[in-house]
């Protein structure tokens, strides 16, 4: 998340959609793990000379933090800290989560881009390891939600190869991810979520295993 795309169209559709999914769940508490990446501003030119955007105007209009007044229940709370070391991010983001263990929460993953892709990851991205190990500590009942940028400038399909992707690196089937969407607002954007359950591993493991038995019925005795 850059604070220079913060309160764009983009926003409209990722808030709506956290919002509805919080009054949905009966969520205390939005929690927002930005993957911040601090942004820069040029100058404002007057009459020749350059001077610096005031504090204000940016604390104003390009502070991501400010989203924390939208509304009172649900809460939202923003993890604001860098983006710079994934091994030191991935700590702080465990220890922020663990602060809200007594709220029901939606967990909102948010980087510049989404989740890795083929070719090399960089800090626009979260990787397949990080989603998974986010998850598994997250609650009975919390919702854990996904952004995830258009992957395909050609205008080829690119939400559903990315949500079975989501599921993969969650270990549940792409079934159990749903998506939010804006498709007049924001059509290069796509929220992948789902609600931690108390036995999400087990029924995927059900789910393979009646499968693998469908493949392979057992011999008709009938007819050795």
């Amino acid at each position: 998340m850059r604070d220079q795309w913060y309160g764009d169209e983009k926003d409209l559709v990722k808030w709506s959609s956290l919002l509805l999914l919080a009054r949905q769940h009966q969520a205390d508490r939005i929690l927002q793990i930005a993957y911040y990446n601090p942004s820069e501003f040029g100058d404002i030119e007057l009459d020749g000379h350059n001077q610096q955007i005031p504090a204000e105007v940016l604390s104003h209009f390009r502070d991501i933090r400010n989203i924390t007044g939208l509304c009172t229940r649900p809460c939202i709370t923003v993890l604001r800290r860098p983006f710079e070391d994934r091994t030191n991010y991935l700590e702080a983001v465990m220890d922020f989560i663990s602060q809200f263990r007594s709220d029901k929460c939606v967990v909102f993953l948010d980087p510049d881009t989404g989740l890795e892709p083929k070719g090399k990851p960089d800090r626009r991205h979260v990787l397949n390891e990080e989603a998974q190990a986010i998850w598994e500590v997250l609650p009975s009942g919390w919702v854990y939600v996904f952004y995830q940028h258009q992957t395909n400038r050609a205008g080829t399909p690119w939400v559903e190869e990315k949500r079975c992707q989501f599921a993969g690196a969650l270990d549940v089937s792409c079934s159990e991810v749903r998506v939010a969407s804006g498709p007049k607002l924001a059509p290069d954007v796509a929220f992948f979520y789902l609600v931690k359950c108390k036995n999400c591993r087990a029924r995927v493991k059900a789910q393979a295993k009646r499968g693998r038995r469908s493949k392979h019925p057992a011999p008709d005795p009938s007819l050795g």
